[in-house]
């Protein structure tokens, strides 16, 4: 009955690895242990590794970086079948449909911030009271004042510039930023002149504001400012933009233990109100063994998905019938055009600009809201400069070169320069029936795969096309005035990409009867377990949910803390 740790954190992304920092430096004798099921480093050798292989590649795309982790043995977590793009992390998601569950994640150290775009705006007050409010989804059991200021601790954690004059009036502060905002780049500041003649939409004006990014504008905490690569997402060359290797980094020097390259497979019940034990494979070993240790508290810090399915293999108790429901995401979309002249994208980060007026409203009674980015990044997914070059190279109906030499290097110059994307990135409601549970099929270290059964309702779709009637718009009159061509699509279609951002499936409340864990991310049925992360959010809301997912985690940590000796 003598654990070996006082706290075993299962993960090492930004959930786990601030849980870590957070706890030993409250409680410097606490012994902690972090299971991880990456075994890649988080050293500046290894940032330059990941650089090196984007550079070389020949398709340039969010694996890139990290394809080589498939190919090596001792990098290669085979319970996720070294998956570290959306696309083939639908070959790992068991889909049962009816539609497509379109976000993966990154089994790494660190986790998926390696591949971010560093955006950090916070939820807004409404978004914790959006049935008490607009009549639908739920409330969550804290307030925006509950949590405000840990929102100031993680904007301090993750390193984050922003104009607090700004954003006061949407999200009130009682810290400024660390640092000031990110400088707009040239295109930026020609498409927010543009659009700062537009009349209201709907009623709703159109503010264009610079968008809070855990991405540093000056020195910070041993990091450098921003070198404006624009390639942020898939890998920051500099380490300007946060990942979590920044907290490992620290968790390892405070003397926090890390168990790389280690699956875990279970928790196994013990007596009354234990902790479970926590069960693992080394799968960098040859007879990948099941160990295991035990500890007085474990917290659960892997995504949404892998969380879930975790409670679900182990079979803990689930009173609620939560465990699992309720999986969200943003679902988002863009609308692209030429602008009339050229803004020379990929100059600093992919996104400093954003419209947030659209982010609340009486709407949100008939359809989700929505929050809408101007992009730095050309056409962003809808068609990147090698595609824009094979247009101009290559006629597919003829089968023949259509421009060579410098009238193609023109050509392609003419096109991508003026590249400019608005995008929306919409609200879904929680729904029990989206769900992640086990299937039939295993992965290569005999673990039972994740099912996701995923459906898009009304108000998610009728948010998908009321972005994109309000982005249409946008493009309208930069046709007008600006002299924009090439806007697309003109009709919405409800397709929708995903955003990356697993929400749900072990939703905080406070009744044990309709939520997995409490206010404070203690399971109501577990005392000996907690969850931080994302998928403890009642709602999505329409902000990147990485800076609130560090604010949770913080006030977590510092509830877990008091409860240590």
């Amino acid at each position: 009955m003598n654990p070996q740790y006082d706290v075993v954190i299962v993960g090492g992304g930004v959930a786990g690895a601030l849980t870590a920092c957070r706890l030993k430096a409250t409680k410097p004798n606490a012994r902690i242990l972090v299971v991880d099921a990456g075994n890649n480093g988080v050293d500046p050798p290894d940032r330059a590794s990941f650089v090196a292989a984007y550079q070389t590649a020949a398709v340039k795309n969010v694996p890139s970086p990290y394809a080589w982790l498939d190919n090596n043995a001792k990098n290669l977590a085979p319970s996720s079948d070294g998956v570290p793009d959306p696309v083939a992390m639908n070959r790992y998601y068991v889909e049962a449909g009816p539609d497509l569950f379109e976000s993966g994640f990154q089994r790494m150290l660190g986790g998926s911030t390696w591949a971010w775009r560093g955006n950090t705006p916070r939820f807004l007050p409404n978004d914790f009271t959006l049935r008490s409010t607009y009549g639908v989804g739920v409330d969550w059991p804290i307030t925006y004042d509950d949590i405000e200021p840990y929102y100031g601790q993680a904007e301090t954690e993750l390193g984050i510039s922003g104009n607090d004059s700004e954003w006061t009036g949407l999200t009130p502060r009682t810290t400024p930023y660390p640092m000031p905002g990110m400088a707009p780049s040239y295109g930026d500041e020609l498409v927010r002149a543009a659009l700062s003649t537009i009349r209201p939409i709907d009623g709703v004006p159109v503010t264009v504001l610079t968008t809070p990014q855990a991405r540093l504008s000056q020195p910070y905490d041993g990091r450098p400012p921003c070198q404006g690569y624009s390639s942020c997402l898939p890998v920051c060359p500099s380490g300007a933009k946060y990942d979590a290797g920044v907290h490992v980094a620290k968790a390892r020097g405070l003397g926090v233990e890390f168990r790389t390259g280690c699956v875990v497979t279970r928790l196994v019940k013990r007596p009354g109100d234990l902790a479970p034990t926590v069960v693992f494979k080394d799968w960098s070993t040859t007879d990948r063994a099941e160990q295991q240790v035990d500890a007085e508290h474990v917290v659960l810090a892997a995504n949404a998905v892998e969380t879930a399915k975790l409670w679900l293999l182990s079979g803990l108790r689930n009173t609620s019938d939560q465990v699992g429901r309720n999986l969200m995401d943003h679902l988002a979309n863009e609308v692209v055009g030429l602008f009339g002249q050229p803004v020379y994208p990929f100059r600093g980060p992919q996104s400093a600009l954003g419209i947030d007026t659209f982010r609340d409203g009486r709407f949100r009674s008939n359809n989700g809201a929505f929050r809408m980015t101007i992009g730095n990044d050309g056409w962003g997914r809808t068609e990147p400069p090698g595609v824009a070059l094979d247009h101009a190279l290559w006629d597919p109906d003829n089968k023949r070169i259509k421009l060579t030499g410098q009238a193609l290097q023109q050509a392609v110059r003419d096109r991508v320069t003026c590249q400019v994307r608005i995008s929306y990135s919409t609200e879904q409601l929680p729904d029990p029936n989206n769900r992640v549970t086990l299937s039939d099929e295993r992965d290569a270290l005999d673990v039972p795969r994740p099912k996701i059964t995923y459906r898009v309702d009304d108000y998610s779709k009728r948010a998908l096309a009321y972005g994109h009637s309000v982005a249409r718009r946008m493009w309208q009159h930069l046709e007008d005035t600006a002299g924009a061509t090439e806007v697309g699509p003109l009709q919405a279609d409800l397709k929708f990409l995903g955003a990356g951002h697993l929400m749900g499936t072990m939703r905080m409340g406070k009744d044990g009867a309709t939520s997995v864990v409490d206010p404070d991310g203690r399971s109501h049925d577990h005392p000996g377990v907690w969850v931080v992360g994302s998928s403890v959010f009642p709602t999505a809301g329409t902000a990147n949910p990485t800076v609130t997912i560090a604010a949770l985690t913080l006030r977590t940590a510092d509830t877990l803390a008091r409860a240590l000796p």
